[in-house]
């Protein structure tokens, strides 16, 4: 299977909430220098940094956050997920919050437009009957699990780039092993 990921904003009212999976109400944020899952927390208006970690399972340690790294912000409530021996917050709670970022007209950057540009040559709407779709070559399952519909190659550059985001959030370079490094 092809990997793909990708970098885009949209506008999202989301629930936010502590789960280890993302759904398609999901919104995602791309960790920026000096960022710590409090400042994102706080920049959401989030009373806690929790639900950021909870929907985030790839993170290991909640103080180890990556610039260009992609976040999970979550759109439902769901059980909080353990916390690093010796690590201990006050309050878990659950908080409800807008997400405003701007749509890229034309893709996202960064490894995002590295993947494209190797799966597709860019190519949004490719589909050259090998069972991959789109500038990030989703198969149809992958496609579906970060709930698109349709064929990809037929959804908009801001949708592909979206769902590839949020992929990447679950799984990192995974699903693109020859493109993403």
């Amino acid at each position: 299977m092809h990997k793909f990921g990708f970098k885009v904003g949209f506008v999202v009212l989301a629930i936010v909430w502590a789960s280890g999976t993302a759904s398609a109400a999901d919104s995602v944020v791309v960790v920026q220098p000096g960022d710590s899952l409090s400042k994102i927390a706080s920049r959401l208006a989030l009373s806690t940094w929790v639900p950021i970690w909870n929907a985030n399972p790839s993170l290991t340690d909640p103080n180890r956050i990556y610039a260009g790294q992609t976040l999970i912000i979550p759109s439902q409530l769901a059980p909080d997920r353990p916390l690093p021996a010796g690590m201990n917050v006050a309050a878990r709670q659950a908080s409800v919050v807008k997400v405003t970022t701007v749509a890229p007209s034309a893709g996202v950057g960064g490894i995002f437009e590295r993947i494209r540009q190797r799966e597709s040559g860019g190519n949004y709407a490719i589909n050259t009957g090998n069972g991959y779709y789109g500038a990030y070559q989703f198969d149809l399952a992958t496609w579906r699990s970060v709930g698109g519909t349709g064929l990809p190659s037929l959804a908009s550059p801001a949708e592909q780039d979206m769902r590839a985001q949020l992929l990447y959030a679950r799984r990192g370079c995974q699903p693109w092993p020859q493109t993403c490094y």
